[in-house]
């Protein structure tokens, strides 16, 4: 889905590293505090490794702070059992493409 959105400060782009369950590997991930309006909310917008690239997403993103731009994210349910053997469900919004940074 489409959602217009603003990036209100660099600061609400945010890296974090992540262990990949089925490798073991640590990847770079990124996430976004997003505030949309009609309604206006603020919502977090995870971006996947693919999509961070180690970092050029955040770049790119820096490039749009302070400006209300489309977003391309989609909403996402998921569960799992972890290793304890206990079920964990899972949802929220994710990063769907990069915008341009037109």
């Amino acid at each position: 889905m489409k959602i217009e959105g603003l990036i209100l400060d660099e600061s609400d782009i945010i890296q974090e590293s992540k262990v990949n369950r089925s490798t073991g590997e640590t990847q770079l991930t990124g996430k976004l505090n997003l505030i949309t309006t009609n309604p206006t909310d603020t919502i977090e917008v995870k971006i996947s490794p693919d999509l961070w690239a180690k970092g050029e997403a955040g770049s790119l993103l820096k490039g749009l702070v302070g400006k209300r731009h489309q977003f391309d994210v989609e909403y996402r349910q998921f569960s799992f059992g972890n290793d304890e053997g206990k079920h964990v469900s899972l949802n929220g919004f994710h990063l769907f493409s990069l915008p341009s940074a037109k």
